[in-house]
């Protein structure tokens, strides 16, 4: 079904194309929020779990079948598809209602700043964890941290994205444990040039500050590292950033050398004695080889023995050790 738009809505001067534009109309309608709930609650992906125009109906609590049949029709081919059972969402519709039941456009719970069982890296004095926003803050209770941040915040040392559904059920340390899980993954799908949230290209980047001041956080950059790592995805424009030596710490090179010295960076890390002696127990250096175009040698050293892997402006290995 076609359906006119309003020339002057802010809507039709959206850059993301009429689907997006339409995505939006679609769901701007009660009823069809209560069909996409309805469906989500019998959703049975290993099973079947297609609902039948009736007992959708009687789930929603519309008693006017052609009002509930026209909202269900416009959502049709879109977040919901017809089957012969019935009706079942699209995977657009459970992508949709996943980020409700998340916490997307609902009211963040907030985490008060609480010490954490893990030392600052940089001057070993305590560190606080804070829940935000949708945003979880570590930071020292001392020093002036890695970078110095976009907010009211001091001491920065990471700042991760993590839905409100994150901090259900879990200690202060364990949210950060599952803050860092979920960064983890986010970058290694990032590095691999996919959106971990859409899927859509990624684009990756060699920071590197033309002028660092390497006492503390420069002032022209706000950070310590004078190079760091930048993801934006093209399509839906999610963004992270992170230190070369984390980068570097998803290349087999180095995954093997801390491998053979009884540590997995891939596997069993969500607890928080394991993501401290991750940062414990391996040490990273950054040698500039090249500034026009950038490239670094990043080289991570375990117990005396180290690797290191050399990296182009877009993050791509380019020369790894022996």
């Amino acid at each position: 079904m076609t359906t006119s738009r309003n020339s002057d809505s802010p809507l039709s001067a959206l850059s993301a194309g009429e689907q997006a534009t339409e995505a939006f109309e679609l769901l701007s309608n009660e009823t069809r929020l209560a069909i996409l709930v309805a469906l989500w609650e019998h959703d049975d992906p290993f099973g079947d779990d297609a609902l039948r125009f009736s007992e959708l109906q009687s789930r929603v609590g519309t008693a006017d079948s052609g009002q509930f049949n026209y909202h269900l029709d416009r959502l049709d081919g879109h977040f919901v598809e017809s089957v012969d059972g019935g009706y079942r969402l699209t995977n657009a519709g459970r992508k949709f209602v996943r980020s409700v039941i998340a916490g997307t456009g609902i009211e963040s719970p907030v985490l008060e700043p609480t010490e954490v069982d893990v030392p600052c890296t940089l001057c070993g004095a305590a560190v606080e964890v804070e829940y935000e926003r949708g945003q979880v803050y570590v930071t020292c209770t001392e020093c002036e941290g890695l970078w110095n941040g976009d907010d009211d915040h001091s001491g920065h040392l990471a700042k991760f994205s993590l839905d409100p559904a994150g901090l259900e059920g879990r200690s202060p340390d364990e949210i950060y444990a599952a803050a860092w899980v979920n960064t983890f993954q986010t970058i290694y799908s990032m590095i691999e040039g996919v959106c971990p949230t859409c899927t859509g290209q990624v684009e990756r980047i060699l920071a590197v500050c033309s002028d660092h001041d390497a006492n503390g956080q420069c002032d022209q950059c706000g950070h310590r590292s004078r190079a760091i790592a930048r993801f934006r995805c093209t399509v839906c424009k999610r963004t992270t950033r992170a230190t070369l030596g984390v980068v570097a710490k998803y290349h087999p090179r180095v995954v093997a050398l801390c491998y053979d010295h009884g540590l997995d960076l891939q596997y069993d890390f969500n607890e928080l004695a394991h993501i401290a002696e991750r940062f414990d127990r391996t040490s990273t250096d950054v040698e500039y080889r090249s500034l026009n175009p950038p490239r670094v040698r990043v080289t991570t050293t375990i117990n005396g023995d180290d690797a290191w892997v050399e990296l182009a402006e877009d993050l791509s290995v380019v020369d790894v050790s022996d």
